[in-house]
């Protein structure tokens, strides 16, 4: 057996065998946010210097669970929304009955980013990520979440089943979207940014291409497309179908050590990982091996932030909704390859 086929065995052996701890549950020393103790609560007050969360979830609601919602079942009917607010250490959930609702208790007028977080999230842990990126960019955020975390499986059986878990959520997305139109539609000054991380991005692509987004107006100033762990191949057919958006971003690493592990487990190169042509004509692709080497996490990772100061700056653009600066020589580089640019 040539040595790289083993090593690809020996790999694929381990993560088959290893409990699911999660591929990117790393936790970095920013986190301020890791609470899991949850509260409900029938009706919360809000101050501007709150920190809140809305979570739009397909989970099954668990009777008697501390987590409050499922990490194996979801709605086909409809989301739950919620607004969480954060007293130190605890979370406070109420569930509200509609988005507009939502963003108008959360004091949400001028920016709001969709996050849609990737594997290895139980309930908890969602509300955990998404709160980072409010703490670290200063965003309101929307957390659209899908059950990630099976306890106890391993690594691979817990990656299909989120990817199927991802794939049957599509209906829930489109009609999330779609009342976020509605929203953009009577308020046009509010500005929305769509950030997809990982496996989160695989909603997406099933969306577009299953043509569930056909009847949707233009909602995002941006999507950003993160470490994506979808398919490469053939990717330009489906993501040129998108029109919710005015800029779409797409960033790859192919040192990604997750996605080179999904591309292992797939037998897959993946988005977010090795590029090839033909590229999507309506996106912009911002390479990030030479400066994330193998981390997957770079949208959070205060280590690299510190080293590279151009990382945050670009997904603090980015999440407010900025056009990205491409032609600053100083922050980015045209690739000789047509493959996009390099982050500096």
């Amino acid at each position: 057996m040539k040595p790289q086929n083993l090593i690809s065995v020996i790999f694929i052996f381990t993560f088959t065998i290893l409990p699911y701890t999660s591929f990117s549950q790393t936790y970095f020393p920013y986190d301020k946010y890791n609470g899991t103790n949850l509260k409900w609560a029938e009706d919360l007050q809000f101050k501007d210097s709150d920190t809140t969360i809305i979570m739009i979830t397909v989970r099954n609601k668990v009777a008697g669970s501390p987590k409050y919602f499922s990490d194996k079942s979801i709605r086909s009917d409809q989301y739950t929304t919620l607004i969480c607010l954060w007293k130190n250490p605890d979370w406070y959930i109420m569930e509200v009955a509609s988005l507009e609702m939502a963003l108008q208790k959360s004091g949400c007028t001028k920016e709001v980013a969709t996050f849609v977080h990737g594997d290895g999230k139980d309930f908890p842990l969602a509300i955990n990520r998404a709160a980072d990126i409010r703490l670290l960019f200063d965003v309101p955020v929307i957390a659209f979440d899908v059950p990630s975390l099976l306890p106890k499986s391993n690594k691979i059986r817990n990656f299909y089943n989120s990817k199927g878990n991802y794939k049957e959520s599509v209906n829930l997305f489109a009609a999330y979207l779609r009342a976020l139109g509605k929203i953009k539609e009577n308020q046009p000054n509010l500005t929305f940014v769509l950030h997809m991380h990982s496996l989160g991005n695989y909603v997406y692509m099933e969306s577009l291409k299953q043509n569930r987004l056909n009847d949707c107006p233009v909602v995002f100033e941006t999507i950003l497309m993160n470490a994506a762990a979808v398919k490469q191949k053939r990717h330009k057919r489906w993501l040129e179908k998108s029109n919710i958006q005015k800029n779409i971003y797409i960033t790859y690493n192919k040192k990604d050590h997750t996605l080179n592990g999904a591309h292992l487990i797939t037998f897959r190169k993946q988005l977010g990982e090795r590029l090839k042509k033909p590229l999507a004509g309506n996106a912009y692709y911002i390479n990030f091996q030479n400066i994330a080497n193998k981390e997957h996490n770079y949208y959070r990772n205060t280590g690299l932030f510190k080293s590279y100061p151009n990382i945050k700056q670009f997904y603090m653009d980015i999440l407010h909704g900025q056009l990205i600066p491409l032609k600053d020589a100083s922050r980015f580089s045209q690739r000789n390859d047509g493959k996009g640019f390099d982050i500096r």
